[in-house]
């Protein structure tokens, strides 16, 4: 009996002894939790931001990061809402945030590439395949325009301009722009201004500006007389001349 009793007194005490370490840890955990979570406990004192930029600047980027992070607590901050006001800025394609105890945000920011201009206010950026919308007077690098009616048909406009460029590499023309209007006809539009007008598909459009470059050269005609060539057709094209000028018609 004696030994049944010391048994269930160690049991006993080994039970409490469990519900106060418990209790104890519950206590601590709560007062750690209660001290981090005073907005004066551990405020952001720094900004790491890691990244290679041309049209952003550190500064800009921690601006955005003191005025949303100011006086909070860096345990408590909630970094979705700083991320969601940092991609409100224009160049800013990609951006992770981490927190690094006890006060510092370290920034890992990617900057929109911009590969050509859409429209007429946006930039497509080739690598996110996207477009975004910057401050346009402050940026005015010699890039291609595309254009369409829709704006997610813009992959498709940039994939055939580079097709479309890359058939152009070696003859005597140069793009300086292409649309895709509201039947899929893609127009292209030369440095000079003529407009070649390729008709619908990029495949059939590759083929006909092929034979335009093959063919042209044989026509007699100067491009820079040319407004457009609507090559539209199985054979050959149509050409409309540009309108005389009223010094060309007193000669």
């Amino acid at each position: 009996m004696s030994k049944k009793r010391h048994s269930r007194g160690y049991f006993i005490a080994g039970i409490i002894f469990v519900m106060l370490l418990l209790g104890l840890v519950v206590k601590g955990d709560l007062l750690i939790k209660h001290f981090l979570s005073q907005s004066n406990a551990l405020p952001v004192k720094a900004v790491q931001i890691d990244g290679v930029f041309k049209n952003l600047t550190k500064k800009k980027i921690a601006d955005i990061t003191g005025r949303v992070c100011a006086g909070q607590n860096i345990a408590t901050l909630d970094v979705k809402v700083l991320k969601q006001e940092l991609l409100k800025e224009p160049w800013i394609a990609q951006v992770a945030i981490q927190k690094k105890m006890p006060d510092t945000l370290i920034l890992s920011v990617i900057e929109h590439v911009p590969a050509a201009y859409w429209n007429d206010n946006g930039i497509y950026d080739a690598k996110t395949r996207s477009i975004f919308y910057p401050d346009m007077t402050k940026f005015a690098l010699p890039l291609v325009k595309l254009g369409a009616y829709r704006d997610n048909l813009c992959t498709d406009v940039y994939d055939s301009a580079v097709s479309f460029i890359r058939v152009m590499t070696d003859s005597p023309y140069q793009m300086i722009e292409l649309y895709l209007d509201n039947v899929r006809c893609y127009t292209i539009t030369l440095d000079n201004g003529t407009k070649l007008i390729l008709g619908r598909g990029q495949k059939d459009g590759i083929e006909r500006l092929k034979r335009f470059i093959r063919s042209f050269k044989h026509s007699g005609l100067d491009i820079n007389d040319v407004e457009y060539v609507d090559l539209r057709y199985d054979v050959g094209f149509a050409v409309g001349k540009k309108p005389a000028s009223e010094d060309n018609k007193k000669n």
